[in-house]
């Protein structure tokens, strides 16, 4: 008991005094190394301090700021500092904070993503730094334009409405889409065969070799609907799941034995249907890359100025290859000054022999 006594009263007692303060926010102090430092310099340390808090960058933003594209990827914060003290009339102080987004290194040197947002402590210095704006930073012009000017974005619901494969396609949706990074080797029934989850295939046309007659890694295929078309460029398709059907149907098989109520109690459950993504952006081991095309109407306008309305992929192709042949140039068939004979030799072909034998005396 001696013991347990003892160790009881050696335990330490939390003090009951005011609990310590500590402001995160306030600027780091100055290290002893520097104190030692500014004693030898002779130096006041208190002054150490104040030059330590006036360099310790903010990072609160300010209502004064500007947005910066358009830059290059090599662009720093001295730059952006350089760029605005020599070409505006306010000093460096008035460049209250400079955010400048890293993107991934290349070769090993850092690289930015080519914009960047600088705050100012004025709105006199904010006007004067927006009417830099198409000036050069390391040889780009630059796009300089308030932080809060959103002008040129699109609105909320055009940007849920539309999908990633309308953005970056050049056409609008129709029933047309191209098919690109195929291999040699595929074909169109592979072709067909691959895109039928997503809809009727109306007709595939792949560019081939005239020699080999394979493909050339690139082709069309057009569906029957524009909602097919949409699978096919979003790289899946949603279907309804047949094996949870299945197994659903063999539990009720298996709980026939139940009392009524709680087949009741089961039934007023309601039961979301189960789908599953089939996914065609893959063929043949190769990454597919697929965009909406123009139909073949409008792009047989574009290439020879004629109507192709009611017409074919064949009949237009047909088409153009007579169009073609109408603007070939007529060969001049007029007689020429000299000879047959004379255009062979000119020419290097072979003179056919006449029989004619030549001797020399």
């Amino acid at each position: 008991m001696s013991s347990e006594e003892d160790t009881s009263t050696k335990k330490r007692k939390l003090n009951d005094g005011p609990e310590i303060e500590i402001d995160v926010s306030a600027p780091e102090p100055p290290s002893k190394k520097a104190l030692r430092k500014a004693k030898k310099m002779g130096i006041d340390p208190a002054k150490v301090a104040e030059k330590k808090e006036a360099e310790q960058p903010s990072n609160k933003r300010s209502p004064y700021g500007v947005w910066i594209g358009n830059m290059p990827f090599s662009t720093t914060k001295e730059d952006l500092r350089k760029f605005f003290t020599s070409n505006c009339t306010f000093t460096d102080t008035t460049i209250t904070r400079i955010h400048l987004p890293q993107g991934p290194s290349k070769h090993g040197m850092a690289q930015n993503k080519g914009f960047a947002y600088v705050d100012f402590a004025t709105q006199k210095a904010m006007d004067e730094a927006i009417g830099l704006s198409e000036l050069l930073i390391l040889g780009r012009r630059v796009l300089i334009k308030g932080a809060q000017n959103f002008q040129g974005r699109p609105d909320q619901h055009q940007q849920a409405g539309a999908s990633k494969a309308t953005a970056t396609s050049a056409h609008p949706p129709s029933k047309r889409i191209f098919v690109g990074n195929l291999g040699f080797d595929a074909t169109k029934e592979a072709l067909e065969e691959h895109f039928a989850p997503c809809g009727t295939v109306v007709n595939i046309h792949l560019a081939t070799f005239e020699d080999s007659g394979k493909c050339k890694g690139y082709g069309w295929v057009e569906f029957e609907t524009v909602d097919a078309a949409q699978h096919a460029v979003d790289g899946f398709v949603k279907v309804a799941d047949d094996e949870d059907e299945d197994e659903d149907e063999a539990v009720e098989d298996d709980d026939n034995s139940d009392s009524d109520e709680t087949k009741s109690a089961k039934n007023t459950k309601p039961k979301k249907p189960k789908t599953k993504k089939i996914w065609v952006n893959r063929l043949l081991g190769r990454q597919l890359r697929m965009e909406f095309a123009e139909d073949a109407a409008t792009r047989y306008k574009k290439r020879f100025g004629k109507e192709g309305k009611g017409r074919s992929e064949d009949q237009t192709e047909e088409g153009g290859e007579q169009n073609r042949r109408a603007q070939r140039p007529k060969v001049d068939k007029t007689p020429s000054r000299y000879s047959k004979d004379t255009v062979q030799r000119l020419t290097g072909a072979i003179v056919e022999a006449k029989g004619q034998k030549v001797t020399f005396d």
